[in-house]
């Protein structure tokens, strides 16, 4: 395996610290040989310097009191590994504002991309598969939403085509006002709290290429939180119909969506999906009929333990 060590070299002549200068190199050599550089987080976290970075293929922690963070710079690499061997405590792995924790007695598989916040990886747990950390997917159908209490969409009716018998239930909002539905989520501990995404898959009964507009907004509640709480910013994606009736239509994947109050491990997050009649591309005078929401979230764990 190939290393950019980045020896450092005795010049001809040299005498003044020669010895720390081989020394140096004796080192590199070794992490290099045994493809591990032992990280001494006894003074507290730790960034790693690019020849270090270079240096070895796993991470091992000494002196780990606390959970600590090893911050890794801005240099491509296409694998490296963090063994966290302590048994309590553990190292999140950083770069920019990307951060991915590995517990005590797990493994972190890595690579980066040498952008500011170019770290991707997936953590491994004793006896385990590899789970991935990173963009993961909900899917919420149509029958596991309530229309709005107020300028609510229409109930869920259940349809079957003409030819294969194949059921499935939407949800029509109509052209003349904003129609809300609403459906909720025990977001996975794994969630890293942030913004979320969303696709839309629709139909119309339509023959034409006219558009539509769905937006989203959300708010997060913890225990003990009034339920009652303020929506986040709505984020609106739109799309048009392909001219056939009763195709199925997807959105492309919106813009982030700030999800309102103060999201946090364990919430619960309600979320209320509408049509917005109101934007320019939204030209259907037909019913758009919601089949399902695919929320797209981020993970920086490998498990809800």
């Amino acid at each position: 395996m190939a290393h950019d060590l980045a020896f450092p070299v005795i010049a001809d002549g040299q005498a003044a610290d020669q010895w720390q200068t081989s020394n140096d190199a004796d080192a590199a050599i070794a992490n290099a040989l045994a493809d591990i550089l032992t990280v001494d987080f006894s003074a507290g976290n730790v960034a790693l310097t690019n020849t270090q970075f270079r240096s070895a293929m796993t991470f091992v922690p000494s002196g780990l009191s606390a959970t600590r963070n090893l911050t890794v710079p801005a240099l491509k690499r296409a694998l490296f590994l963090v063994n966290n061997t302590d048994a309590t405590d553990a190292i999140n792995v950083v770069r920019g504002t990307t951060s991915i924790a590995v517990g005590a007695g797990e493994i972190g598989i890595f690579t980066t991309d040498g952008t500011a916040n170019g770290l991707f990886g997936s953590v491994l747990s004793t006896g385990g598969s590899i789970p991935g950390v990173g963009k993961h997917t909900i899917t919420i159908p149509a029958s596991a939403m309530l229309p709005a209490t107020t300028a609510g969409c229409a109930n869920l009716a259940h349809l079957e085509s003409s030819s294969n018998k194949i059921n499935y239930g939407v949800l029509d909002f109509d052209a003349s006002a904003d129609e809300h539905a609403h459906f909720n989520i025990a977001m996975p501990k794994s969630w890293n709290e942030g913004t979320i995404t969303f696709q839309v898959w629709w139909t119309t009964s339509a023959t034409d290429t006219d558009g539509v507009a769905w937006g989203l907004q959300a708010v997060a509640v913890s225990d003990n939180e009034a339920i009652d709480a303020s929506w986040g910013t709505p984020v609106v994606v739109t799309d048009d119909a392909q001219s056939a009736a009763l195709e199925l239509l997807v959105t492309a994947e919106s813009t982030a969506v700030t999800i309102g109050g103060s999201p946090a491990a364990g919430d619960l997050v309600f979320f209320r999906i509408f049509r917005d009649v109101s934007d320019a591309n939204d030209d259907m005078s037909e019913d758009a009929r919601l089949i399902s929401v695919k929320i797209f979230y981020t993970t920086d764990a490998a498990t809800d333990d």
